[in-house]
């Protein structure tokens, strides 16, 4: 199997060495009749996905230039938190490539426990989803509550539109007047006249 081994150790403990996981990871490659196609190494906080070697590893995981990624530890890969890490490791399966720590062997994408691992990755994104569909829906309910209490017209996706400045851009429209006109009379952008009156 072709295999990527990831390093990362923080620049903050002066004592690590990438070279720790590394000899350990290439003992259970080599083990495992793997061929190692590329070691990556970060040597900054695994708390940002944002390192150099993490994001071309991902980039080389979507090429396909290895069937599985071997860490020493979950929080090497990444200790943005428990969301990120479903994020980055269902990332790696869309991509088939699969998923295998040292430290953690019951998150390995490969074995037994594979399928138990993908299901609740699916759950995991399947949740966060939901989430964030009903908190773009709360916002907008509370966006369209403020909106309406101060008297104004609300349109989803644009700022609020202020009724006597929609009035007026009506009544301008009404006498003739291009958008251009009336957007120097009132004072907006053209873009903002042509949608006060698309909203009438």
């Amino acid at each position: 199997m072709r295999v990527a081994l990831y390093a990362c150790v923080s620049t903050r403990d002066k004592d690590q060495n990438p070279e720790n996981q590394l000899e350990l990871l290439r003992r259970e490659a080599e083990r495992a009749g793997d061929t190692v196609i590329k070691e990556y190494i970060d040597q900054e906080s695994g708390g940002k996905a944002s390192r150099k070697q993490f994001q071309q590893l991902m980039r080389d995981a979507e090429k396909r230039k290895f069937d599985l990624v071997r860490v020493f530890a979950l929080d090497r890969f990444s200790s943005e938190g428990i969301e990120a890490v479903f994020d980055h490791t269902a990332r790696l399966d869309q991509c088939g490539v699969a998923f295998w720590s040292y430290c953690e062997p019951m998150l390995n994408t490969t074995g037994p426990m594979a399928a138990l691992y993908k299901a609740i990755i699916a759950w995991a994104a399947g949740y966060r989803n939901q989430r964030h569909s009903e908190n773009v829906r709360l916002g907008q309910a509370r966006k369209r509550a403020q909106v309406e209490a101060a008297g104004e017209q609300y349109q989803h996706g644009r700022r609020p539109l202020g009724d006597n400045v929609a009035t007026r851009v009506r009544e301008l429209a009404a006498q003739g007047l291009s958008q251009r006109k009336i957007a120097t009379e009132v004072g907006v952008s053209v873009g903002k006249v042509n949608s006060y009156l698309k909203a009438a």
